[in-house]
């Protein structure tokens, strides 16, 4: 009798045991129901313009600089510009101490004209000892002595006029003129510091010709052509300027096995414009008025063919082929398979919806969000990158 009350208690707990386990489930199940419904979106075809684009980084440059630089171990004597003046070409910069130079120039002209004198003198010796030896007045070797003499005075000239060159350019430099138009942008030394050839002196850049050079690679190279205008973001200021590609490099640079053409984006005039900005730069590969759009994520692919799901009026959940054409990364066209209006559903995570109202429902499984063939890209500039 004992022995029969101890069985029906263990089946007891067995009982309470599957019947917690049941409720568990029903719990889990609702939950996963829940979930699914959360994370169902709507979205309505709407028609609006729609453009892909080809994106390059660089940073905004001037076309015309002028880096002045000393020529002498002369100091500066005398600057007529500082900081921030504006200057045109041929503007007076600046002069050196030319007392050395002066010097040194004096010396050399007169070692030239020296130079020159002995020369003719040994022009006419030579001559004249030419004439003696054809008339048998004298040897062959004080013709050849005389010879050598005027070799000698000839190759004094030659280093005397060197010298002298030279001397004159160090005079020439000791004025220093602007060869660009713009504003002096920096000075490294001050009047009277101690300077060897070389010594930064200043900068002058021309803020009113700016450029950003892209780096664009073969694959994107048909996308830009001269003459074309760009999209230029500076996300610094948040501002957005319409440039114009100038001029694209005829020859390649190689990176890692990918060939780079430099391509120059020439800027409007704009007071807000900085040398050194970063920007990114969009080149429209192709564009479309009017075109029927859902978000990307609402379109899904079974190997190559694209489709979008749907609830027909049984609430059924359907998929429905659509043809897809361009797309900007956000939202995407659609050719054939939808009109203004129509309402398609998606999962806001991954595309597919793995549920089905009133009765209907598509394996989650069979399908789901892959993003089209690659329409626009490759490697940008300076490390740009090409994308949607």
């Amino acid at each position: 009798m004992k022995k029969v009350l101890n069985l029906s208690r263990k089946q007891k707990i067995i009982s309470i045991v599957l019947i917690l386990l049941a409720a568990a489930a029903f719990l889990i199940v609702r939950g996963f129901a829940g979930s699914a419904s959360a994370a169902e979106e709507q979205a309505i075809a709407v028609k609006q313009d729609l453009a892909k684009y080809y994106t390059f980084s660089g940073n905004i440059e001037s076309s015309e600089v002028q880096n002045v630089t000393a020529t002498t171990n002369e100091p500066v004597k005398k600057f007529y510009v500082e900081e921030g003046d504006k200057v045109n070409t041929g503007d007076l910069l600046y002069e050196v101490d030319s007392n050395t130079i002066e010097s040194t120039l004096t010396t050399a002209s007169t070692t030239l004209s020296n130079a020159k004198t002995g020369y003719a003198s040994s022009k006419l010796d030579y001559e004249r000892k030419q004439e003696l030896y054809n008339m048998g007045g004298i040897s062959l070797s004080e013709l050849e002595s005389a010879r050598d003499s005027l070799t000698s005075a000839q190759n004094q000239v030659t280093q005397a006029q060197a010298s002298y060159s030279q001397a004159q350019k160090q005079y020439g430099d000791t004025k220093r003129y602007a060869e660009v138009s713009g504003e002096v942008a920096k000075t490294y030394v001050k009047e009277n510091e101690s300077i060897i050839p070389g010594t930064a002196i200043m900068d002058i850049v021309n803020y009113d010709d700016l450029e950003i050079i892209v780096k664009v690679d073969e694959y994107d190279l048909s996308a830009v052509s001269e003459g074309m205008e760009v999209s230029v973001y500076l996300e610094s200021i948040n501002k957005t300027v319409t440039g114009t590609i100038s001029e694209i490099a005829r020859g390649a640079s190689v990176t890692n096995g990918v060939s780079y053409f430099n391509t120059t984006v020439k800027l409007p005039q704009d007071s807000d414009l900085r040398v050194g900005l970063s920007a990114e730069v969009k080149a429209a590969a192709q564009s479309v008025k009017d075109a029927v759009t859902v978000p990307v994520a609402a379109v899904l692919y079974e190997g190559s063919n694209a489709y979008v799901q749907r609830y027909d009026e049984k609430g059924k959940l359907q998929k429905l082929p659509v043809t897809v054409g361009i797309s900007n990364g956000v939202d995407i066209e659609i050719k054939e398979g939808l009109k203004e209006g129509d309402s398609v559903i998606y999962s806001g995570k991954n595309g597919a919806i793995g549920t089905a109202g009133a009765g209907g429902a598509t394996d989650g499984n069979q399908g789901g969000f892959a993003p089209p063939a690659r329409q626009a890209g490759g490697q940008g500039q300076t490390g740009g990158t090409g994308g949607f």
